[in-house]
């Protein structure tokens, strides 16, 4: 047999390589296929995976920086669209995330406010009610939440954790650019009419808030005679009442929407420890699906500049006040352009050296005088296309109001036509201290600076350049650039644009108008009525229950939850405190407060700067010098000193203190908390612990009280007092706070509208030659706080600044307590409580005519701190009812009745509150809760998914908290006093507690505070609506707002 005619053998391992290669072939190409073509098609943002990888050929990276040369920035293109994801690498746990767009309106309709928030009623891809916030909670958010600006509307998600975020931006993106927006949700969420004939909705709630405020009617006059008719930046885009009764329609808001809400007009901003891979795979799955929504002749908005002023004007506006002794002067100015940075910053720098202490131009003319004509100046320069200088003085007395602006141009403006008016070494200390204290902002809210950054240059920056952007991350080289000006630039700088025609609004307070709004409105609502008759009024309680009922008709999968639900506990990027004490080992104790003659903790921060705080117990002051704290507090940094041996005048102190602090703040209480303490903070750079020593050594114990400026002080205390008498929640959180404690403590008295009267009275005293008796109270105080315990915390980078400057005992000598016994100060949460009021159902009543919202508190004793056995489960079971989506959100914000409603169980101040903000109808928001909470404590049942986002929605709050090295810092100093133990172990609590412990332990404390014999009740409603409160709160007691003030 020849070789040709053999039949060839193949080995049996080469057949399985060639099967095993057809089958990989096979199977890439199907992948390939898929991904190609079919993925794209059959993806559902929910229930589809983004690729491991991000397909980087779609971006562009148009900027890679740092913030203040620290915190990294890279900013992306999307080469599909003009998307841009921002990224800014900031530390801590919290992941947060913008997405915002350029809004422009031509009415008060309040067309972006109201799409704002039926932007959270459903998508097309998710139609159910609430359902991002569901998985945001879900995701370790504590919800969602936006803003409405002048030029931009944002909104925020924030996480604890990176992988929460990724799992819920896609649905977010979902929400905003393919909402639903029906005609129900519209009827709801914005406006409608009840069954009685009132008007009602979440939108019209939050905006009673500010129709009758002077502020706001004041800034709405302002804009009117500012800018031309149709102007976005003339208009209120919140929305006015009228409008939102009369014109605004769901159909102009889907048109606001298809304008402008749309991937050229949008850019998401994202801080925290991020994966940009991961983030821009999330972002570029999400952008393919709305591609085709990009308008073709989309025109940039604001992109028009705005006529400038032919002369000045002068408006006169009647503002309803219940006290008619002080209104507001407004006067504004066009600026420079937004995008003339450097100019625009210069500005910025101008408006500090007028106004920032007692020895600013502003204050010395305007407020540091026997007769004041304001309480307060502030001048400040908002971004727009012109910028608009706005220099707003509030509580002028009324006899003064035609005045100031004279004042301000004949005095102010032409004493400084010469240039040697400028105290050029204080304005060099003051852009040392201004650029100080934004580097200290992002330490404590880096957001803020990091959002106005970004947002800013998305609304008036150059889109195709991004040199701009660079200039405003830059801000610090601006700062040092603007140091080398001399005072020739400052002077043309303030004559350039101070010279140019304004326009001046008069809000003149009318107790009369009190009476004229409360008649309109009664008699509008009857008319209404009348207009509607019976059958009409039965129409629309049908057509609210329909819509209630359809809003809530859909319900999603339990897959769909499921797949999004964080179910494990990541590690968070925790931003590390390490606490020690001078009480233990000497060997062991750090230098830094080793030579402290008192108690002194050490918190080893990350931080740029050293902070020290004297936390001082007042428990034994009497009544009659404690009452005088409040004017100390405001006395010791605007008064004469003695330093170094030598009396200082008040001016040149506050010139040395801008040049050596960045800050300082003296207040009683720790941050809310703890009112028996008296806390004075001095802040400095990291290397001067010295000057910290020294300044506080200045205000405690050398500060020289003068009769004249005491004086000045205390009219300014009682004239401030006039303009919080105007705010509803300030007016409640008064009343409330007056209502639950002692008379005698720091907590009663820790509030200017409660001391108004015991200010005049003191002022009245020393105008009749008894200044010397305030004097010696002043005196007297201080000698009993020089001699009471104290504790001192140091606050720094213990790496950084133990090489360079520690500190000896002789700077620290001052501090010493002989006789006074060292440790940690025992302050006790709910000391200041006044027990009893609990136990008769003490209620009480104001009106409030400058407000035509309604407020409510309620709240009943919580006797458990931090480590208490039953402190977790109630704190769960209040953020299970107040949770965004949660039973108070559905049951009474989205039915229109109130637009805030939550309960809080407060470990700090042994209370647990129920809180209503801006209610539209007060009497039946706090029926609507009583209800709700009742009904879940009869059954006991809860929703399986609402109760696992209300654990995680918690532990995002209390990681909330510590989101900045300022916060970790707060939060580690309170840690002290309250011996909670870490974190970790209360997480832990919150994510082992069953629905049956929440309600067993929880249970009895939600029973209590709505319990008539056991709880404390206070509302703050406008006149017209005191009888329906009588009517349904039987027994509560009307008071008038001299009840709230103490003589």
């Amino acid at each position: 047999m020849t070789a040709s005619g053999r039949r060839c053998e193949v080995p049996y391992w080469a057949i399985s390589i060639l099967i095993i290669v057809s089958f990989l072939l096979i199977a890439i190409f199907c992948a390939f296929g898929y991904f190609l073509f079919f993925g794209p098609q059959l993806h559902l943002v929910l229930g589809g995976t983004a690729p491991q990888k991000a397909k980087r050929e779609t971006w562009k990276t148009v900027a890679d920086t740092k913030i203040a040369d620290d915190v990294p920035l890279i900013v992306y293109q999307s080469k599909r669209s003009k998307l841009r994801v921002a990224v800014a690498s900031v530390p801590g746990p919290m992941v947060r995330g913008v997405i915002s767009f350029v809004t422009e309106t031509d009415s008060d309709d309040g067309l972006p406010h109201t799409l704002e928030h039926l932007v959270f009623m459903g998508s097309r891809s998710y139609p159910y009610k609430g359902i991002l916030d569901v998985l945001a909670n879900l995701c370790l958010a504590s919800g969602t939440n936006a803003w409405t600006g002048q030029d931009h509307t944002a909104y925020t998600l924030n996480t604890v954790g990176f992988q929460g975020f990724l799992k819920v931006l896609p649905v977010y993106i979902d929400h905003v650019l393919d909402p639903t927006l029906t005609d129900a949700q519209f009827m709801t969420e914005v406006h409608h009419v009840n069954g009685k004939g009132e008007d009602a909705g979440v939108v019209y709630s939050e905006m009673q808030n500010f129709e009758s405020d002077m502020a706001a009617m004041v800034k709405w006059a302002r804009q009117k005679a500012m800018y031309p008719r149709g102007s976005g930046y003339s208009v209120e885009t919140g929305g006015r009442l009228a409008n939102l009764r009369n014109s605004t329609t769901n159909d102009k808001v889907r048109d606001f929407h298809k304008t402008f809400y749309h991937l050229n007009n949008m850019m998401i901003i994202v801080l925290g420890v991020v994966d940009h891979e991961e983030l821009l795979s999330t972002v570029d799955h999400s952008e393919r699906h709305y591609l085709s929504n990009i308008p073709e002749d989309f025109h940039r908005p604001f992109s028009s500049a705005s006529p400038p002023l032919d002369e000045s004007k002068t408006i006169r506006i009647e503002t309803p006040s219940d006290d008619a002794s002080t209104g507001i002067v407004e006067v504004v100015w066009f600026g420079p352009r937004a995008v003339d940075y450097y100019e625009s910053s210069a500005l910025d720098v101008l408006f500090d050296y007028l106004k920032e202490t007692a020895s600013s131009p502003l204050s010395r003319d305007f407020v540091q005088l026997e007769d004041p004509y304001a309480s307060s100046v502030t001048v400040t320069n908002i971004e727009q296309e012109h910028c608009a200088l706005v220099m707003d003085f509030k509580g002028v007395p009324v006899d003064k109001l035609d005045s100031v602006v004279d004042r301000f141009l004949h005095k102010t403006l032409a004493e400084h036509e010469d240039e040697s008016k400028f105290d050029m070494d204080r304005m060099g200390f003051l852009i040392k201290q201004t650029l100080q204290k934004a580097l200290e902002m992002m330490e404590s809210d880096p957001k803020e600076v990091i959002y106005t950054i970004l947002i800013t240059h998305q609304v008036y920056g150059n889109q195709e350049n991004f040199g701009d952007l660079a200039e405003r991350v830059n801000f610090n080289e601006t700062l040092i650039k603007l140091g080398a000006e001399n005072a020739t630039f400052w002077r043309d700088l303030m004559q350039k644009y101070f010279s140019k025609p304004y326009v001046c609004v008069i809000g003149q307070p009318s107790e009369q108008m009190v009476e004229v709004i409360r008649e309109r409105e009664t008699m509008r609502v009857q008319d209404q009525r009348e207009e509607l008759g019976e059958e009409g009024l039965r129409n629309c309680e049908e057509d609210i229950n329909e819509a209630n009922h359809e809003n809530h008709e859909n319900v999603p999968n339990r897959e769909q939850i499921e797949q999004v639900m964080v179910k494990e506990l990541e590690d968070f990027n925790d931003i590390e405190v390490t606490v020690t004490h001078n009480l233990a080992n000497k060997d062991a104790i750090s230098p830094l407060v080793q030579n402290v003659p008192t108690t002194a903790y050490l918190h080893d921060i990350p931080s740029k700067f050293i902070e020290v705080h004297a936390l001082i117990d007042t428990a034994h002051l009497p009544y009659e010098l404690r009452k005088y704290l409040g004017l100390y507090c405001s006395t010791i940094f605007q008064s004469s000193a003695m330093i170094d041996g030598v009396i200082t005048s008040f001016k040149d102190v506050a010139v040395f203190a801008t040049k050596e602090i960045v800050s300082q703040t003296c207040e009683r209480g720790f941050g809310y908390d703890y009112d028996r303490l008296l806390h004075v903070k001095i802040k400095v750079e990291a290397h001067q612990i010295s000057r910290a020593a020294k300044w506080l050594r200045i205000y405690l114990n050398e500060v020289v009280f003068e009769p004249d400026r005491v004086a000045i002080i205390l009219s300014l205390l009682a004239s401030s007092a006039d303009e919080r008498k105007r705010d509803g929640e300030i007016v409640l959180q008064t009343m409330h706070t007056q209502m639950v404690s002692r008379e005698g403590s720091n907590l009663f008295l820790d509030n200017l509208i409660t001391l108004q009267k015991f200010h005049e009275h003191l002022l009245s005293r020393m105008q009749n030659d008894s200044a010397a008796d305030v004097m010696q109270k002043l005196n007297e105080l201080r000698s009993s706080i020089a001699t009471s315990p104290i504790n001192v915390h140091i606050a720094c980078d213990r790496s950084l600044v133990e090489g360079i400057d520690s500190g000896t005992a002789e700077i620290w000598a001052f501090l010493g307590r002989p006789g006074v016994p060292a440790g940690k100060i025992n302050v006790v949460p709910g000391e200041s409580l006044q027990e009893d009021r609990f136990e008769g159902g003490l209620q009480r009543v104001v009106a409030l005519g400058a407000s035509e919202s309604a407020f409510l508190r309620q709240s009943a004793l919580f006797p458990q701190d931090w480590s208490g056995d039953a402190v977790v489960e109630t704190m769960l079971l209040a953020q299970y009812l107040s949770q965004l989506e949660g039973p108070l959100y559905k049951g009474v914000r989205g039915r229109g009745l109130a637009y805030t409603v939550f309960v809080e169980a407060d470990p700090d101040k042994n209370l647990i509150f129920v809180t209503m903000h801006r209610c539209s109808q007060v009497v039946q928001a706090y029926q609507a809760t009583k209800a709700i909470v009742g009904d879940l404590l009869a059954n006991r049942s809860v929703e399986e998914f609402a109760f696992e986002g209300a654990k995680r929605s918690l532990i995002c709050e209390l990681y909330t908290k510590r989101d900045s090295i300022q916060n970790s810092l707060k939060e580690s100093i309170l840690d002290v006093y309250r011996n909670a133990g870490d974190i970790q172990h209360i997480v832990k609590r919150i994510w082992e507690t069953t629905p049956e412990a929440m309600f067993a332990k929880g249970g009895p404390f939600l029973e209590a505070l709505f319990d008539d014999s056991k709880r404390v009740r206070s509302v703050v409603v406008p006149p017209s609506r005191i009888g329906d409160v009588q009517k349904n709160f039987e027994g509560i007691e009307v008071i008038e707002f001299g009840k709230l003030q103490i003589e």
